[in-house]
């Protein structure tokens, strides 16, 4: 074995930590891909807050305002699997009073949450309008997502292994060795202090950006795969 590989098997992993990498000379790469896609779900969270000293007047007002919120959704295209009405919180309100030291009531706060899943991203802002006619006074977030981002990962990982393929030729010639075969793949690290050899980022995969009305411009998910591949060297 020249002397080379040696210097490589100090340099790429002295030091084996639960037996991630060989003891024998060897490549220790890191393949990356990624793409920026523009999201197609939005998953709205709202609720409906009353405050009555009436507790029936306030869970009654609440219970319409959540049921034309909820037909609301319905009218948007949203399936019933993807609206999700929680049940009531109630809170007895007080105030200290300091003229009198006592306690004094101010009414019950009656809340309700509503989640509903939008997959026609772009009438996103005719829903929030909608949600506000309709009594809707809380908005309390709203995540975007890639409603098949699981098609999108695959492509990904198999653009990262090709990645990976690529660093270690690139690493081999760089260095006059030879690989002679694959020890191990991971898309997790290996559990070992010495990072990787990884290819400058350029290059990865962009998807293409559909179409948001630019007053909600809802940006764009990152959406990325790494493996980590090991390959013994001479």
């Amino acid at each position: 074995m020249r002397l080379l590989s040696g210097f490589l098997a100090i340099c790429f992993s002295a030091v084996s930590f639960a037996g991630a990498l060989p003891n024998s000379p060897h490549l220790y790469v890191k393949g990356t891909a990624y793409m920026q896609v523009q999201p197609d779900t939005a998953i709205i969270r709202v609720a409906i807050t009353e405050k009555d000293k009436s507790l029936p007047t306030a869970k009654k007002n609440v219970d319409e305002i959540m049921a034309k919120a909820i037909e609301i959704s319905k009218t948007f295209g949203i399936k019933k699997e993807d609206i999700h009405a929680d049940q009531l919180n109630i809170y007895r309100q007080t105030r200290y009073n300091r003229q009198t030291n006592q306690e004094e009531f101010e009414g019950f706060n009656v809340n309700r949450s509503l989640t509903v899943k939008l997959k026609d991203i772009s009438r996103y802002p005719e829903l929030l309008q909608a949600f506000v006619d309709s009594g809707i006074n809380q908005f309390n977030n709203t995540e975007f997502a890639v409603e098949n981002e699981g098609q999108f990962l695959d492509s990904l990982k198999k653009s990262a292994i090709k990645d990976a393929k690529k660093a270690a030729k690139e690493l081999s010639q760089e260095f006059d060795v030879k690989i002679v075969r694959l020890y191990s793949v991971s898309f997790d690290p290996m559990q070992t202090p010495q990072r990787p050899y990884s290819r400058s980022a350029s290059g990865l995969m962009q998807a293409e950006a559909a179409n948001v009305k630019e007053a909600y411009n809802t940006g764009t998910i990152k959406l990325s795969a790494e493996v980590y591949a090991v390959y013994f060297i001479e």
